[in-house]
């Protein structure tokens, strides 16, 4: 009698702990095994590459928090997939956008340099002109006047006469000299004219595209470049392997049962937004991995390690 009670207890004792084992299966399920899935080919990613890029999203959790977490395993039912769909397509033709963007905006700028520096050159040469001319006219005035004054003394003695028609002569060419001056300076101005009205339009232009692929792409931001699921990581988009590994080890946070944090600069935020290219732990991701997972010391983790490490043995 009293075996059979051991043994009914002992039955209860395993079939609590299973149901509460498998109740928290998905909290913070360490070691995570995992494993390299399918990689569609127009990724244009190696397996080599993919590979690193893995062990990378797996460091920033694991140097941060001092714990190991994450353990390879060909054999691995959960896996890491990159599925090639219409949010890659998506993107290649975004970058393909923003690529054109760029160059139209690179373009719009080169013009409103060359614009700046016609400028500054009108700018000097109409004030050589003007200077020019108020010379000109001030030595034209000096030249009536005195011609005005001999005339009312009833002529010009022979030897003034020659100097006032050389000084005649010295003014028509200043003349026409001012006179070309201002012809160029006017093209000066239409070309002026003409490269401010193109680099308008240029601007116009850009800015309209700007808001249509906001319109388009407004949301690039979100993590919707992959997703976690109970067996599965899929990649569906990224640019470059930057872009990858924040994505990967943003999933490896929800792979650990870590949910979203706030703070643009953490990991686990909702959006791709503030995060530097070199990951490291927010302090909001490590509270919140620590609400999730302990220190590592819990007598809780202990025992949900040993049972998923006999599990594994099986």
């Amino acid at each position: 009698m009293r075996a059979i009670f051991i043994f009914s207890l002992l039955a209860t004792i395993v079939a609590a702990t299973s149901y509460w084992y498998l109740a928290t299966a998905a909290v913070c399920p360490v070691p995570v095994t995992y494993r390299l899935g399918t990689i569609d080919e127009r990724f244009a990613l190696s397996t080599e590459e993919a590979l690193a890029v893995l062990t990378a999203a797996e460091s920033v959790w694991e140097h941060s928090v001092g714990r190991d977490l994450f353990e390879y395993d060909a054999t691995s039912a959960f896996t890491v997939n990159f599925i090639y769909d219409e949010r890659q397509q998506l993107a290649s033709t975004e970058e393909e956008w923003r690529l054109r963007l760029d160059r139209e905006e690179a373009k719009s700028q080169d013009l409103l340099a060359t614009v700046q520096k016609l400028g500054a050159e009108y700018d000097l040469v109409q004030a050589g002109y003007q200077a020019a001319r108020e010379k000109y006219e001030e030595r034209l005035r000096a030249y009536n006047k005195r011609v005005e004054v001999l005339n009312e003394q009833g002529g010009a003695p022979e030897p003034v006469f020659a100097e006032l028609q050389t000084e005649k002569n010295e003014l028509a060419d200043s003349l026409e000299t001012l006179l070309r001056q201002e012809r160029s300076i006017n093209t000066m101005a239409e070309e002026i004219n003409q490269k401010a009205e193109e680099g308008n339009r240029l601007v116009e232009v850009y800015n309209t595209e700007v808001l249509q692929y906001n319109e388009i792409y407004g949301n690039r931001d979100l993590y919707t470049q992959g997703d976690f699921q109970r067996d599965r990581i899929n990649i569906y988009k990224f640019s470059d392997t930057t872009e990858l590994s924040k994505v990967i080890a943003h999933e490896f946070g929800h792979a650990l049962g870590v949910g979203h944090v706030e703070g643009g600069q953490s990991l686990m935020y909702y959006l791709m937004a503030e995060q530097p290219d070199t990951l490291v732990l927010s302090e909001a991701d490590k509270i919140a991995f620590v609400a999730m997972c302990g220190t590592g010391t819990d007598i809780v983790y202990k025992i949900r390690r040993i049972i998923r490490t006999a599990l594994s043995r099986f």
